[in-house]
């Protein structure tokens, strides 16, 4: 682990200080503004119906026709984000055999991919949290009051939700720069990988359905999918069951809002199946890497 530190420092200087990053920051940036926007006019219109319950969360989560709600912006843009930070992080290292000056300094190999995936995810931590933070401001501003402690619990767990989901997206990214020499071929395989657990596994699992299969056990194998069901739970306080619903689930339901603990026990296994992904594909690039031959140049 000697040298993760100045690995970790040099690849966050690197990010903060690229082009790709000022456009990946501006892109998010506008859609939190856009969508904070259209949540205010949301919540302004129904405040008599919704009688002024959970405003802060709505700036999520309020679809007016126009714009997607965050939830869904961060389900399906977001992996973009994770890889594009990390898809040639070492095969770019090999290629303008960079690898060698980096190991013949005190640094440890695997302080090399350590620090480079900390570096990832610190720049998603960054970009999220700041863009939480904006939204929140905004809402403050516009509805001259501040969240409850419910609704701070919330988004920070849904905060977190987003970090954790978009570092699995920037460990796929590390494991194709481990696995393909090539930064273009690593960029379509995480392309075709996006695509399969956004687009085509829904396809797959209606096909499923059509032989009897329930389409949600083909779709909890998306990471997406888990991550919006997780991400809706925290965020809309009045979701109680996930998965398809029988009558004699509704019998006898009350239809008030679940407080928070109860909320994110009900999403608990879809955080560490999301996270404990990571760490496995995490692991797998660490492996790859560690037995990958280097030479001198």
């Amino acid at each position: 682990m000697v040298g993760t530190y100045k690995v970790f420092m040099k690849e966050l200087t690197d990010h903060l200080s690229s082009k790709r990053f000022y456009i990946i920051f501006l892109i998010i940036y506008l859609l939190g503004f856009s969508t904070a926007r259209e949540g205010i006019q949301s919540v302004i219109s129904q405040i008599k119906r919704t009688q002024g319950q959970n405003v802060f969360l709505q700036l999520f989560t309020s679809y007016t026709g126009t714009i997607p709600p965050f939830i869904s912006i961060i389900a399906f843009f977001g992996p973009i984000i994770g890889f594009v930070l990390s898809f040639d992080a070492i095969n770019r290292e090999f290629s303008t055999g960079t690898i060698g000056n980096i190991l013949s300094q005190p640094v440890h190999r695997d302080s090399v991919i350590n620090g480079k995936f900390l570096a990832g995810s610190a720049v998603v931590a960054l970009i999220f949290g700041s863009i939480t933070s904006f939204v929140l401001g905004l809402g403050i501003l516009n509805f001259s009051t501040v969240p409850t402690v419910d609704e701070i619990l919330r988004i920070l767990t849904f905060t977190m939700l987003n970090i954790i989901y978009l570092s699995m997206w920037v460990a796929f990214g590390l494991l194709y720069s481990v696995y393909f020499r090539r930064e273009g071929t690593s960029a379509l395989a995480s392309i075709a990988t996006w695509l399969f657990f956004t687009l085509f596994i829904y396809m797959l699992a209606e096909a499923a359905s059509n032989l009897g299969v329930s389409p949600f056990l083909i779709q909890r194998f998306s990471p997406s999918f888990l991550y919006i069901e997780a991400a809706s739970v925290l965020m809309f306080p009045k979701l109680r069951i996930l998965g398809p619903v029988s009558i004699e689930k509704i019998i006898g339901m009350i239809p008030t809002p679940l407080p928070f603990s109860q909320s994110l026990l009900l999403v608990w296994p879809h955080v560490t199946s999301i996270a404990a992904l990571t760490i496995i594909i995490f692991a797998v690039s660490y492996l790859g890497f560690m037995r990958r031959e280097i030479r001198s140049t």
